[in-house]
């Protein structure tokens, strides 16, 4: 969803000489304050900038089922409101509403755009949307440029700028341990992901295969009830396994990865616990 314009214009910005910026308004530009602190953030020579607004959902479930219908109207408005600002501060700036996960949207634009420089203006995590959550981290392992993110405080009336972080570029790409020269870095979260969904899947396989001991008291219900539970989470935790290996390969670190790496490393605990709980409250 592009603003007028926009189709011909990125083209025209892109084909020119000099440098281009990339502003990702997961917040809006608005104020002296806030857009005097993104124009001294942008590198010596950039006087042409391309802004994306991702259409961010309002909940974890609206973005994990892709619901953005009510998120686009206002990424709509903060994208004319940062158009504004920036044109006020000189710049030739056109831009267009983007994918509801940051990082790809900010990869669409990059492939189009071809900036020298990424600045995000957004939020940091307990302020944050679900999607803006570990943001910087991403895009230093997955963006090969530099990102600087500004930080500000929502408000109705003026964002409140709180901080700024800076990436190197290309930063990041390379870290963690990697097993094998065949298999991709893993990081410290990853390596315990895996180890929890393993040493989880065979502890939760034994508390079910209890309830079919010669000595069990318990209801076929709950056994039933214990071997399904065990085998759904050892399918989550397989998926979850497989699912790592196969996103880092791609050095994809978006919601996806995220939702299925804490639903294993934090769902398999919870759910041991109460499967124990149970278990020792009826022998």
């Amino acid at each position: 969803m592009r603003g007028s314009g926009s189709g011909q214009m990125v083209e025209q910005i892109a084909g020119k000489r000099g440098k281009r910026a990339l502003v990702v308004a997961n917040d809006r530009i608005a104020g002296e304050q806030l857009r005097s602190a993104l124009l001294e953030q942008l590198e010596p020579g950039i006087s042409a900038v391309f802004v994306v607004a991702p259409a961010l959902a309002e909940s974890a479930f609206k973005h994990q089922m892709g619901d953005i219908d009510e998120a686009i109207e206002p990424a709509a408005e903060r994208l004319r409101e940062t158009l504004e600002q920036l044109r006020a501060g000189g710049l030739e700036a056109d831009g267009e509403v983007g994918d509801s996960d940051p990082i790809q949207a900010i990869s669409d634009e990059i492939e189009k755009f071809h900036p020298n420089q990424v600045l995000i203006v957004g939020h940091r995590d307990e302020d944050g949307a679900f999607a803006e959550q570990g943001l910087l981290e991403q895009a230093q392992r997955d963006i090969e440029l530099p990102v600087t993110e500004l930080f500000v405080e929502p408000s109705d009336s003026q964002p409140r700028l709180l901080g700024v972080e800076r990436t190197k570029a290309g930063a990041g790409r390379d870290r963690g341990w990697r097993p094998s020269a065949n298999l991709p870095p893993l990081t410290k979260r990853n390596v315990a992901g895996i180890l929890v969904a393993i040493v989880g899947t065979l502890l939760l396989g034994i508390l079910a295969a209890a309830c079919f001991g010669g000595s069990s008291n318990h209801e076929d219900w709950v056994c039933a009830a214990r071997t399904l539970i065990a085998l759904a989470f050892a399918l989550l935790n397989l998926a979850h396994v497989v699912g790592l290996v196969l996103f880092q390969s791609v050095r994809y670190e978006g919601i996806f990865s995220r939702f299925f790496a804490r639903l294993s490393l934090y769902g398999t605990p919870i759910v041991l616990l109460l499967m124990i709980a149970f278990y020792v409250g009826r022998t």
